[in-house]
Formats: C-alpha cells, sequence, structure tokens
C-alpha cells in the first residue's frame, strides 16, 4: 500500500493545529458563560472595554493557570508533528537512497553480464577469423559450409559473410530473414563502415537500424592473412531476440528493464512502468560498451524487501498519526524500529546480492560440462603468470592438449558419451596435475595447461605422461570398449622476447604437428 506524503503533511498538520484552535475558542467560551454569572453593571461595565483592553486582558488570561495546559499541549502537539515530518521525511529519503544504491548494484552486474553475453557471440566470428588466418586458400563453397554451420550453432546469428574494402559482401550464409529493402540498407553501412580509419585493425562492433526498425547488431573480426590484409569477417545478429532472451532466460531476476541507444529505444520490458504527471517511478541506469557502440542500460526497482518495508511502515504512520497525541512516545519508538527493519532488510538484501555476485563470478569462470576454468579465465590467468615469470625470471610452460579420435565417438555414440568422456579427461588431468597447476577446457575438445615454476624438462617429462593416458569409451553391449589418447602441444615461455600469445600460439602449432604425426603413422599402419 502506497500512502501520499500529501496525505501525511495533510494528517500532522491537523494533528497540529486541534490544539491551537482549542485554546483560541475555549477563552472565547469562558468569557460567555463568565457574563451570564456576573449580576453588577461595573462587572459588565468592565467587559464592554475598547478592543485592545480586551485583547490585552486575553493574553493575561491565556498566560493564567487555565490556559497554560492548552498552551503546552499546543506546542508538545507541533513539535511532535514537525518531527514526525522530519522523521517521515527522512525515512523516505533513506529508504529510496537505500533502493537506489540496492538497484545500483543489480543493474552493474547485469550490464557487465549483457557484455559478456554480447561479446561470446564474437567467439564464432573468432573462430572462422584464425581459421581463415590458417587457411587462406580456403575456397568459397568451403567457406559457405562453414559459415551455414556458425549460423545453425550460434542463436540468433542471422548472416555471416566476408567484406573486402571498395567492395559488396560476399555472404556466406545469407540473412535471409531480412527483407530486400533491410538487406540493401545494411550493405549500405557495412560500404560506409569499412572507409572509417582504422577498421581492418580492430574487431568492432556497431548497430545498424533499417527503416523498419529492426535493430541488427554487426560485428567484424578483421582478417591478418597476408593476402586479405583489407578484409574482415562479418556477422549480423538480430538484436531484440538475443537481448530479450538474455533478460527473460539468463537472468535470475525479472525486474523492469530497458535498454537504450542513441538512434532510440532497443528493448523495453513487458512491466517497464512509464513516466507519467502523477506517477514519476525510480530509474536507475547504466551505462554499457562493445567496442564502439554505447548504450544504457535502465532498471526500475522491483518488489524487494526494501520497497516492501517503506508501503507497509506508510500504512502504520497513518494508524500512528490518528492516535499522536495520545502516543507520543510510542510513535517515536515505533519510528525507531522503522529504521531498525529498514537497516536490517538492507542487510538482508546486500547480503544476498554479495552472494548472488560470487555465484556469477564462479559461473563466468568455470566450464559448465566438465566444472573446469573456462577460456576467458585462463587467457587472463596465462597473461598474469606470463608476467610473473617474465619479472622474476621464472620458468613458466604451457601445455595444449586435444582428444584424439573425439569427433568419431560423437559420431558413432552420440554427444551424450562425447560429453561422459570430456568429463573423464578432465578427472583424470586433474589427478595427474598439480594443485598449482591451472587446468582449463580451452574449447570444445581442446584443453589447456598452465605450469608455472616448471622448466623445458619437466614440462617435457608432464607431457608424455599426458600422451600415455588412455581414456576408457563404453562402446555398449555386444561391444569392445576402446580407448582414445590425447595428443599434447608444448610452448614455453622466453623471458626476453615471446609473448603470451606467441607462447599459446607455439602450443598450438606444436600440437597439430603431433597430430599430423599422428596421421602419418596411422597411414602407415593401414
Amino acid at each position: 500500500m502506497h500512502v501520499s506524503p500529501r496525505v501525511l503533511v495533510l494528517l500532522f498538520a491537523t494533528l497540529g493545529i486541534c490544539p491551537l484552535i482549542l485554546v483560541v475558542t475555549l477563552p472565547k467560551v469562558y468569557n460567555g458563560e463568565e457574563m451570564g454569572r456576573l449580576s453588577t453593571r461595573s462587572e459588565v461595565a468592565r467587559l464592554n472595554q475598547p478592543a485592545e483592553a480586551q485583547r490585552t486582558s486575553l493574553l493575561s488570561r491565556a498566560a493564567g493557570r487555565r490556559y497554560r495546559r492548552f498552551l503546552v499541549a499546543a506546542a508538545i502537539t507541533l513539535c511532535t508533528t514537525a518531527l514526525l515530518l522530519s522523521l517521515v521525511a527522512f525515512i523516505r529519503w533513506r529508504g529510496q537512497q537505500a533502493l537506489q544504491q540496492d538497484t545500483s548494484t543489480v543493474v552493474a552486474q547485469l550490464s557487465e553480464q549483457l557484455v559478456r553475453s554480447l561479446q561470446s557471440r564474437r567467439g564464432t566470428l573468432t573462430f572462422l577469423r584464425d581459421t581463415v588466418n590458417r587457411r587462406s586458400d580456403l575456397t568459397l563453397q568451403q567457406l559457405r559450409a562453414m559459415g551455414a554451420s556458425a549460423v545453425e550453432h550460434t542463436r540468433h546469428l542471422i548472416g555471416i559473410g566476408l567484406i573486402r574494402a571498395d567492395q559488396a559482401t560476399v555472404w556466406w550464409k545469407d540473412p535471409e530473414s531480412l527483407g530486400a529493402s533491410e538487406r540493401a540498407e545494411l550493405s549500405q553501412a557495412l560500404t560506409q563502415r569499412t572507409q572509417r580509419r582504422g577498421i581492418w585493425r580492430v574487431p568492432s562492433t556497431y548497430l545498424v537500424i533499417p527503416r523498419s526498425n529492426r535493430a541488427l547488431l554487426v560485428m567484424m573480426e578483421p582478417i591478418q592473412a597476408p593476402t586479405m590484409r583489407t578484409s574482415a569477417i562479418v556477422g549480423v545478429f538480430d538484436l531484440k531476440p538475443l537481448v530479450e532472451d538474455f533478460f527473460t532466460s539468463g537472468v535470475s531476476q525479472h525486474w523492469p528493464v530497458q535498454l537504450l541507444s542513441p538512434e532510440g529505444v532497443l528493448y523495453t520490458s513487458d512491466d517497464w512502468e512509464p513516466l507519467t504527471t502523477d506517477h514519476r517511478p525510480i530509474i536507475v541506469q547504466s551505462p554499457l560498451a562493445i567496442d564502439s557502440a554505447r548504450w544504457t542500460l535502465q532498471m526500475q526497482p522491483g518488489h524487494t524487501r526494501v520497497t516492501q518495508t517503506l508501503s507497509w511502515f506508510n500504512v502504520l504512520l497513518v494508524a500512528l498519526s490518528i492516535l499522536a497525541g495520545v502516543g507520543v512516545i510510542i510513535i517515536v519508538w515505533i519510528l525507531a524500529a522503522r529504521t531498525w527493519i529498514l537497516q536490517r532488510a538492507v542487510t538482508r538484501r546486500t547480503a544476498a546480492l554479495r552472494r548472488t555476485s560470487e555465484r556469477l563470478r564462479q559461473m563466468a569462470i568455470t566450464d559448465d560440462l566438465t566444472g573446469l576454468y573456462n577460456r576467458r579465465f585462463f587467457l587472463d590467468r596465462w597473461e598474469w603468470e606470463c608476467e610473473r615469470a617474465r619479472r622474476y625470471q621464472r620458468p613458466l610452460a604451457c601445455l595444449m592438449i586435444d582428444v584424439n579420435g573425439f569427433k568419431q565417438v560423437n559420431d558413432r555414440l552420440g554427444h551424450a558419451a562425447g560429453d561422459l568422456v570430456l568429463k573423464q579427461i578432465a578427472r583424470e588431468l586433474k589427478t595427474l596435475l598439480r594443485q598449482s597447476d591451472i587446468l582449463a577446457r580451452f574449447g570444445g575438445d581442446e584443453f589447456i595447461i598452465a605450469l608455472p615454476e616448471t622448466d623445458l624438462e619437466q614440462a617435457k617429462a608432464v607431457a608424455d605422461k599426458l600422451r600415455h593416458v588412455e581414456i576408457p569409451v563404453q562402446e555398449g553391449e555386444g561391444r569392445n570398449d576402446s580407448t582414445i589418447s590425447l595428443s599434447v602441444g608444448l610452448g614455453r615461455a622466453d623471458h626476453d622476447q615471446d609473448q603470451p600469445e606467441q607462447i599459446l600460439e607455439a602450443a598450438d602449432q606444436a600440437l597439430y604437428a603431433q597430430k599430423r604425426q599422428l596421421k602419418a603413422l596411422s597411414a602407415r599402419s593401414a
């Protein structure tokens, strides 16, 4: 229940003015009763004296013992009213501050989560970019096959292709859901974008809104291959269902939200309360930055314990204002209790947000399937380990691991069996490594290990041990169980020259060299 501040002011003002009315009217009533009791003309003449003399007599009588109690009651009531109004104003302000701080924490975390969710879509483009960098001789048919697979396996990706300087976009997978006019406006926006300086150096993300008001999120990944310097892989996402899917399924607390861009409103939830003349809900906002795209996420406070405490306390204040003349002390104690209740509500809410933040942080750095660290956490930690090794001249190595024959397991036994194999590999690797080693799932059937304080000989020993690992695969009833092995590539930190990316690239190249060697051996044996 929401009580308007105007109602509270009216109640408290009435409570303070009533004793004053009594102070003014009671002397007049007393004077009329006194005139009926007077019998002598001298006393009547005294009462009929001039008005100024009567006012002086009224003040003298008001200062007497008979009316002093009413003055004291009026003063106490006015002071109580002022105190109650001050407390109400302070508590409402404190509640608004607590509510805004509560919502600000949530909207800041939600903004970071939304940025991570949008940037995770770039992984598909990054994978295709790395593939083209390594294999720039791929045919158009092969590129289209990769584009179709990327669109099929990436949610809300409607089109992907290759764009070159001063050339039209070559779509590997056409954005079929777009109309002819929308595709024309998209192509024009892409052509204009390629004319900007520095567009071929770093990845970029921007927004394209055709005349149909269908927001399209465009991501570009420049290709670094020598033969394709001024070209990039471009992916087009349907932004509205992408954002709607994030807010409806990826957020545990569904509060009213609205996503804005300089061009206009991108998304508004169904429970968003619009601003009106009579109703102005609290709005807390947080900026979002994804490359060159600049957005604003707005949120309205939901029905938390803080708002419930504020609403119920307003009802309590109305009831106490009626009995304020009888129980001033009770009102003061209830106000103090209300502050205590609000503080407890804020404390509980802060603790809940802290637990939620810790859970989100753990989810952000952990792979869901294997329970290992994910790629993002490993890359951040790897840079830190390389910097530490370079500063203190300590040995550091990296192992890149790939599962041999994993695709055949998925093809023969299904993805459920493949997931079970990945879990077994994760458990096996945990048992073979030290607690100081950093093990993560790098993507698909690839794992990566950072080995701090490990020289080249020790790293080779660990790699040889991992190459001899055999993971059993249950083929089913009537079949003999098979085993799969691991391919391991080694990269070693050179404190003088190598960068973190170069060490990972060296480990990746060593891994592919071993896999080619294994394929050659298997071909000879066949």
